[in-house]
């Protein structure tokens, strides 16, 4: 599915990937299930580089705030650059403000 994805949204949807595997492979008390980079904060492109300032990550039914750098290959197939910071808990309250659907 990604490749028939338009450029800027299959770069997002990359690093959303990227972020959820290096979380649950460094920090085991995470079981990441999903990430909007957009969350709190528009992400940036530079060149082949996101940055996500404003990021989220959902898991085990609680959301969390996430920053990231990821940086893709020239063909734009692969993550080869990422470097993350994990955040606070995002109070349930906010969650509706930044469009992070709960888990029921």
């Amino acid at each position: 599915m990604l490749p028939h994805l338009e450029e800027e949204t299959r770069l997002e949807q990359l690093c959303d990937l990227e972020a959820m595997a290096q979380i649950a492979g460094s920090i085991k008390e995470y079981r990441p299930d999903r990430v909007v980079a957009y969350a709190m904060a528009d992400t940036k492109r530079q060149g082949r580089t996101i940055l996500a300032d404003g990021a989220a990550f959902r898991s085990k039914k609680l959301w969390f705030k996430l920053t990231f750098r990821c940086q893709v290959t020239p063909d734009r197939q692969r993550v080869e650059a990422f470097d993350y910071a994990v955040g606070t808990p995002i109070p349930k309250s906010s969650w509706e403000e930044y469009g992070l659907p709960a888990v029921y």
